[in-house]
């Protein structure tokens, strides 16, 4: 069980190419990405052939300009991650070594 992360560098100079990078940003979160960053998502794979399967698909959609980078992290990795985050009211960043953020993220 692990992570499938996906980090990707579009350009955004003609409107084509603007378009091209938001059906691609679309086309993660309908195939059930979570966004971490606006360049970042990460989709939960069960098995090694999940993964297989989502890099496939990625590689069917992807557009045909910029770079898309697939790291796969395993979920002790993924759970041993350090969240670093502003908090909502002001602008301190927080380290939470205990984030909630795994613990919703365990029903996988």
């Amino acid at each position: 069980m692990g992570w499938l992360l996906v980090m990707f560098d579009l350009p955004t100079d003609t409107a084509e190419e603007r378009r091209k990078a938001s059906r691609f940003r679309n086309d993660l979160l309908d195939r059930g990405y979570l966004m971490l960053q606006y360049s970042v998502y990460a989709r939960c794979a069960v098995t090694l052939e999940k993964k297989e399967t989502l890099v496939g698909q990625l590689k069917a959609m992807s557009p045909d300009c910029g770079n898309i980078h697939c790291l796969f992290v395993t979920d002790a990795q993924w759970g041993d991650a350090t969240v670093i985050y502003a908090t909502p009211r002001d602008s301190r960043r927080i380290v939470d070594k205990d984030s909630t953020i795994g613990e919703q993220l365990q029903f996988w």
